[in-house]
């Protein structure tokens, strides 16, 4: 641990950007008590921590040449007062050091700073290691993962919900109505929305309190064939919550459209009788702020196989803008089979995603295009070592940084855009071609692995869940020293 005046010991540094040394007019020697034990350094060091801080205000209005005192954790301290004086601080600490610095950085007012420099460098698929598994209570597996833009985390698991912090510290657990929490989508800083295929209604919960605060369903008095909705998907945008409901019977759907702060129901969208393969309830939501749609998604299997949709939705109108079908019959010169297990878009790339329960190929449409016979385009790996792929029906997709991520099984992997001269363009100069990604693995695994069931990012972090696994796997981009 670093020493006051000292050396820092040894271990990996981080480094805060626009650390500025002492300037000449604050260059008052100061000392500070901390617990018994003295440090001496420059007034100037200590405003590293804000104006606005604790620290600051205390040193500021005593007496000048005084000592200053704190009845805090001197040993704590010394590891700020580092942080203070060289933009760094030694990360060679134990976790119950972790959240007794914290404490201190609260009480300080240097907490900020502290989050940002524990903040690790940008998720970069290709230079990712897992650094630590994160336990939910009890002994129910992670059914739901949400992931935040701080790094903190929820996840579902059996009937309950545990909150994770920024630092992946865990919080309060609550116990909800659903028998297992399947979609958690988060849609504040304290609420969330919660459902199930195998429990009515949409529940909104205020996490951080443990409160119920409300529930709705889908209802029709005139037609009996609605009862007992269940919850395929959630997503939100700004103002409204979109949740996919399918009947109890498992035949007629719908989309509501949720008022994001009254958690009023607004209206239905997309309603279907669900007797055919390419009208089964949505199972993927994701809104695009920038082309202001709805991303709609459905991948089934049943007796004479699988089918799945696509389709974007203008709810400014309540159109649909575009709609793909697999197995796809339209055109028999393209005619498709491989139907997709996940889709995802990513507004970066201007593309949707999708990759295919047989061949476990992966496929793009560029957002640009949707009006071509066949938008998709197969994306090819260029190193025949790395050539084959696996399929299955529980493949999952996730985009960030301009990345995507797929699970295979227990394998994970990242398809990045090769850095040619065209990648640097604006996307609206810029054109795909089936080499534009390159294939790595994040996590590869040679005998067999437990398979990855969830899968979310959020601040630079990726979260992962493996079948009848307890732990949530946290991965990251170390930041460079």
């Amino acid at each position: 641990m670093a020493r006051a005046g000292g050396p820092m010991s040894s271990g990996p540094l981080v480094r805060l950007p626009g650390s500025q040394p002492p300037s000449s007019e604050s260059s008052r020697r100061v000392k500070l008590n901390v617990g018994g034990r003295v440090f001496e350094t420059f007034f100037g060091t200590l405003t590293v921590a804000g104006k606005g801080s604790n620290l600051v205000k205390t040193v500021s209005s005593a007496a000048e040449n005084s000592e200053v005192f704190f009845d805090r954790d001197p040993e704590i301290f010394s590891i700020l007062l580092n942080f203070l004086r060289y933009g760094a601080i030694d990360q060679a600490f134990d976790r119950s050091t972790i959240d007794k610095l914290i404490r201190e950085a609260i009480f300080y007012g240097m907490l900020d700073q502290l989050k940002e420099l524990l903040r690790p460098n940008a998720l970069d698929g290709i230079d990712v290691e897992k650094v630590k598994p994160i336990v939910p209570n009890g002994f129910d597996f992670p059914s739901a993962l949400a992931a935040g833009s701080d790094s903190s985390l929820w996840v579902g698991h059996g009937s309950k919900v545990t909150v994770f912090d920024w630092a992946q510290r865990k919080g309060q657990t609550t116990v909800t109505e659903l028998s297992t929490v399947k979609s958690l989508h988060r849609i504040s800083e304290t609420h969330a929305a919660v459902g199930a295929d195998d429990f009515p209604g949409l529940h909104i919960y205020d996490f951080m309190s443990g409160v119920h605060s409300k529930s709705m369903t889908w209802v029709d008095n005139a037609d009996p064939r609605v009862y007992s909705p269940g919850v395929m998907a959630v997503t939100s945008n700004d103002k409204q919550i979109f949740a996919s409901f399918e009947s109890g019977q498992k035949l007629d759907n719908v989309i509501l459209i949720v008022d994001k702060d009254k958690y009023d129901i607004q209206r239905e969208l997309a309603r279907q009788n669900g007797n055919t393969g390419h009208s089964k309830s949505a199972t993927k939501l994701q809104w695009l702020p920038e082309k202001n749609l709805l991303l709609v998604g459905a991948s089934h299997g049943g007796a004479f196989g699988y089918s799945g949709y696509i389709r974007l939705w203008d709810i400014r109108t309540d159109k649909q803008v575009w709609d793909w079908q697999e197995p796809n019959y339209k055109n028999p010169r393209v005619e498709q089979r491989d139907v997709f297990a996940d889709m995802v878009a990513s507004e970066e790339l201007s593309g949707i995603f999708k990759v295919s329960i047989s061949s476990g190929a992966i496929a793009m449409a560029d957002l640009r295009h949707l009006d071509a016979t066949d938008p998709w385009l197969t994306l090819a790996e260029t190193n025949p070592e790395m050539e084959a792929v696996e399929g299955g029906e529980d493949l999952k997709l996730l985009t960030y940084n301009k990345q995507l991520y797929v699970s295979r099984g227990g394998n994970l992997e990242v398809w990045s855009e090769v850095p040619l001269a065209d990648s640097f363009k604006d996307l609206t100069e810029k054109e795909y071609w089936e080499t534009s990604f390159r294939r790595n693995y994040v996590d590869y695994r040679r005998h067999m692995a437990d398979p990855i069931t969830q899968l979310a990012v959020g601040g630079d972090r990726l979260f992962a869940a493996r079948k009848e696994h307890q732990t949530v796997e946290v991965w990251e981009t170390r930041r460079s020293y």
